[in-house]
């Protein structure tokens, strides 16, 4: 049975729109193209007379920001926050376009600041602008809409996602991967909620296990109708504080250097969080621990991942993360995205919470970017 749908695209800029200038060499290929503002509604347009799945289907789009997405701020996080929020009632499901630099980042701060949510929220981009040869903007951008608008087995979907070449991520989990491919987006296993082919093929437990984050606080929010769900249970939390900073070791990294750079910034309350990209499981050089307990007592909380790229920082391998472990000197980010536990920090910030609810909160599973508790030291 076919039902009226309506959708809103909200777009931001990047190189999906075309915000990327070509090189002396694809200058030619690329004169007078339009970009995909201009050709949104031509592109909807035949999109939905190619796909019966898109027939009876109203689209809107509002213009939040035309930014390179390296660019991109914590404002234009909570302008797409409010984008979402002021017309939730009016639309059935939300595609953000966004650059590629920094989607990630903007994916986990849409999960954790639109909590509750019972309608879909897709973000998607390009590894090619729109209008050049070879682009990929407007299958991404089809693969999306296939996503907001599904309402077959196993029923709609709703939450923040990333939809990019054929993967389908759930928001906290989205990590650029390669500057190359088109695939560029991948994803932890249990993040992966589908893969998009000529059918699109959903992975049941991630999806579920996706959809029990929304409606943890709210759990009689239920979809009651396969498009037109309900809107009550939404809750926004938008305010994130940007006053972070992320280091990465190295070997003889300098102790003192480290505490007088953060005592300054501290003193100019310049300084609220760090995230620290450590050696192993999380090992942090002992002779940096004292650092780390002047941090504690100036109360800044630290959250150390590892620069391994499929690490999991637990504290529990080595003595120096050991250590850390015991004495409560920082907190382990185990498998969370430097894009993931740094958004969540900054949220956490946000709503003013004491170091220690922060400590606390930054180890519990909100919206699926951390492993669950049990499967933590695999």
């Amino acid at each position: 049975m076919s039902h009226s749908r309506k959708l809103l695209i909200i777009t931001t800029g990047g190189t999906i729109a075309g915000k990327v200038e070509p090189t002396a060499s694809q200058a030619h290929e690329v004169k007078n193209r339009p970009s995909l503002r201009e050709s949104l509604a031509p592109t909807i347009l035949d999109i939905s007379k190619n796909s019966e799945q898109f027939n009876d289907i109203q689209v809107d789009t509002d213009n939040v920001a035309n930014l390179d997405s390296s660019d991109v701020t914590p404002s234009n996080w909570i302008s797409i926050i409010n984008s979402v929020a002021r017309r939730y009632c009016e639309y059935d499901g939300f595609i953000v376009t966004h650059g590629t630099n920094t989607m990630g980042y903007t994916s986990a701060a849409l999960s954790f600041a639109l909590e509750n949510l019972g309608k879909p929220v897709v973000v998607t981009g390009s590894q090619v602008p729109f209008g050049w040869p070879g682009s990929d903007a407007l299958m991404n951008l089809e693969n999306a809409m296939r996503v907001v608008t599904w309402d077959n087995t196993p029923g709609p979907v709703r939450g923040v996602m990333c939809v990019f070449g054929s993967h389908i991520i759930t928001g906290t989990r989205a990590k650029k991967s390669t500057e190359f491919d088109y695939d560029a987006f991948q994803s932890f296993t249990t993040a992966s909620l589908g893969r998009i082919g000529r059918v699109i093929r959903w992975n049941a437990l991630n999806l579920d296990r996706h959809h029990e984050y929304l409606s943890k606080s709210a759990p009689e929010a239920r979809p009651v109708h396969p498009l037109r769900r309900p809107v009550p249970s939404l809750r926004v939390t938008s305010t994130f504080d940007p006053r972070v900073l992320s280091f990465t070791e190295f070997p003889g990294m300098d102790p003192e250097s480290l505490k007088r750079l953060s005592a300054d910034l501290i003193d100019q309350d310049r300084l609220r969080g760090i995230v620290f990209r450590a050696f192993g499981a999380g090992d942090v050089s002992t002779y940096l621990h004292p650092a780390f307990q002047y941090l504690k007592d100036r109360k800044i909380p630290i959250v150390v991942t590892t620069q391994a790229p499929n690490g999991n920082s637990n504290f529990a391998v080595n003595k120096p993360g050991m250590l850390l472990r015991d004495r409560k000197l920082a907190i382990p980010a185990f498998d969370m995205s430097i894009e993931s536990m740094t958004t969540k920090l900054m949220w956490l910030l946000g709503q003013g919470l004491k170091y220690e609810e922060i400590t606390e909160r930054m180890l519990n599973d909100l919206h699926g970017e951390v492993s669950p508790e049990e499967d933590r030291r695999g």
